[in-house]
């Protein structure tokens, strides 16, 4: 329990110093781009898996649209704010890696898992079996819907430009 605390602490701690270090989205998304050449300008957007869990929760379906790049850009910033203190993408951190989730994961599981993980923990069992692997469950983060899948659309381009 106490690690489980300490752990759940020290995340708070990290937002407080992201939440502190000015301008970082907008850092991160440079470093990004001049990594890795765009999605969008080379033609390889990947799509939401299709098939698969949908999760429990409020969202049952998912209108797949074009890619929207004024969305992703968006989601990179709320994802440096609420999500990047426990994931990454090229390792495990306190939660699992986000490395090729779209693939992994229909976008309703995934939206359901980012704005009622409560829920998801209890009675998805997915969701039951990932907590299991993890010395943390995944936190409400406090999010609206329409901020879950800006999130969910730069996982879509992030997950896009690293494969």
């Amino acid at each position: 329990m106490k690690k489980r605390i300490n752990v759940i602490l020290g995340c708070f701690g990290f937002v407080a110093i992201l939440a502190c270090s000015g301008n970082e989205a907008t850092k991160v998304k440079k470093e990004n781009s001049a990594q890795q050449p765009s999605a969008v300008e080379s033609g390889t957007m990947l799509d939401y898996k299709t098939e698969g869990p949908k999760g429990v929760g409020t969202i049952s379906s998912f209108e797949h649209k074009p890619f929207d790049a004024q969305l992703a850009n968006r989601g990179v910033e709320l994802f440096v704010s609420k999500c990047a203190m426990c994931h990454s993408f090229d390792r495990t951190l306190v939660g699992p890696s986000l490395d090729a989730v779209i693939k992994r994961r229909t976008p309703e599981w995934i939206m359901n898992m980012m704005l009622d993980p409560a829920t998801m923990l209890e009675k998805d069992a997915d969701a039951k079996a990932l907590s299991k692997e993890y010395a943390s469950p995944m936190i409400s983060l406090g999010l609206k819907q329409e901020e879950a899948r800006a999130i969910l659309e730069y996982l879509r381009e992030r997950n896009s430009t690293t494969k």
